[in-house]
């Protein structure tokens, strides 16, 4: 009967003490990340294309947020009359603006934001020379607080490749 109670305790213990650890390493992980208007599917043209994204601070606490993008492990969102268009997922050239400074373009983006706060911020995407028409890009775009050791607040963007030759 003893070896099954100090069991338990052990057992109990570690998962008690797993979950409090756990639940010390994700906070400030309070964020949104969103896609202005839902508009997250769209169409590279030659000089590019901008997607409008807000970072919004949930916590009650000031956040420095490193912002950052990859290629989404999820499939592309796919217009149901383009039968003809692939999941290709190209590499595709990334960078973050921010309003105040739009001469101003980085890989990565470091923002500060004050608790319960949003920021605006661009990701101007385009098309590398050689790139295959008629194909589909995903793009994981994540915001992660110096806080946070989870993932952060994520969205995809999904990006067309079309023929420019086809107008």
């Amino acid at each position: 009967m003893k070896k099954a109670t100090i069991a338990l305790t052990i057992i109990l213990s570690f998962f008690l003490g797993n979950n409090i650890g756990f639940s010390q390493n994700n906070f400030g992980c309070d964020a949104e990340l969103s896609v202005e208007k839902n508009r997250s599917v769209k169409s590279v043209g030659e000089k590019g294309v901008f997607f409008t994204l807000i970072l919004k601070n949930t916590s009650n606490a000031k956040k420095n947020y490193t912002l950052t993008s990859s290629k989404s492990q999820q499939l592309c969102k796919k217009s149901s009359n383009d039968s003809k268009s692939t999941y290709n997922n190209s590499e595709l050239n990334v960078l973050f603006m921010l309003p105040s400074n739009l001469n101003s373009t980085t890989s990565d983006l470091n923002v500060t934001i004050n608790a319960n706060s949003s920021q605006k911020f661009y990701v101007k995407i385009e098309a590398p020379e050689g790139i295959p028409y008629k194909t589909w890009s995903c793009l994981a775009i994540n915001a992660k607080s110096d806080s946070c050791s989870a993932t952060g607040a994520e969205t995809i963007l999904s990006v067309y490749v079309p023929n420019p030759s086809e107008g």
